[in-house]
């Protein structure tokens, strides 16, 4: 957690951080474009009286950035508008941008970007085509602000070819689940950066199982999802507790639902299909 946000208020503050590492999931495969799949934000726990209370909406994209790009493009945007105690205290506002190989052999970069108020803004791009360390710029510099736009416009020259594996974002990791043969009791991991650290992570696909939700009965797989990180004594540690995924037990794996507990609580983002969720969309900066 970024010092400045030790002054956010109560379980306000502990929802947004959260929303920050639970923001993973999802992504359109190859020749289902586009896709958007809309999400319910909650939390449950000691700042909401044990009461289960959304906090905020989640939309999230997936396309080519133009008709002819060599690589996709996926968006998720989240925001709390709809929601008033949240509002109140502490907006939420997050956009965060995907750009990768159709075949998920590599991420391309990686933007993130929380807008929720003028004095707590923070602007980043990561460079993940390139074997050595990814670079992190934050506030965007000059030229990071043309390499973005050639991101958005589909003529990005990529550094990496197409099948060399290198370090993932959050979201592409979840891609990368998602276009895999998940089968119950499979094990894999990978490398996967936030800008500032290397870390692995390690996925299971733990069973298959019914789930009811947004107003139906899907099969799905359920899946456990474990970030590791070393210490300056270079032990293996958990990075943070582990986050469950149930994606759809089809080809398509949509994610359906993802779970994750803290100290204050349990956090969810689950889908629906309520078509008033794209408050998030509208308000991008």
């Amino acid at each position: 957690m970024r010092q400045e946000n030790q002054c956010k208020p109560g379980w306000i503050r502990v929802g947004a951080w959260w929303l920050a590492g639970l923001l993973w999931f999802g992504t359109a495969l190859a020749g289902q474009l586009p896709e958007e799949l809309h999400y319910r934000v909650s939390y449950q726990g000691v700042f909401s009286a044990g009461a289960k209370v959304p906090i905020a909406d989640l939309v999230l994209r997936t396309d080519r950035p133009a008709p002819n790009a060599p690589y996709l493009e996926s968006e998720l945007l989240v925001s709390s508008a709809p929601y008033a105690t949240v509002e109140t205290f502490y907006p939420i506002r997050y956009r965060i941008r995907s750009w990768y190989w159709p075949d998920r052999s590599a991420v391309l970069a990686s933007e993130y970007h929380e807008f929720g108020r003028p004095d707590d803004i923070e602007h980043k791009l990561i460079y993940l085509d390139r074997t050595d360390r990814p670079f992190l710029s934050r506030n965007l510099l000059d030229q990071d602000q043309g390499v973005l736009q050639a991101l958005l416009a589909g003529s990005y020259r990529a550094k990496a070819q197409r099948g060399q594996r290198h370090a993932y974002d959050r979201l592409g990791l979840l891609q990368a689940i998602r276009a895999r043969d998940l089968t119950p009791g499979n094990e894999f991991t990978r490398i996967v950066s936030n800008g500032s650290k290397m870390l692995r992570y390690r996925v299971k696909v733990e069973k298959a199982q019914p789930l009811a939700v947004g107003g139906r009965s899907w099969p799905a797989l359920k899946l456990r999802i474990d970030g590791l990180e070393r210490d300056e004594r270079g032990r293996e540690q958990p990075a943070h507790r582990p986050v469950y995924l149930w994606v759809g037990a089809d080809r398509r794996h949509v994610p359906l639902l993802a779970v994750a507990r803290g100290a204050a609580g349990k956090f969810r983002i689950e889908r629906v299909t309520d078509p008033g969720l794209q408050l998030a969309r509208r308000e991008t900066p």
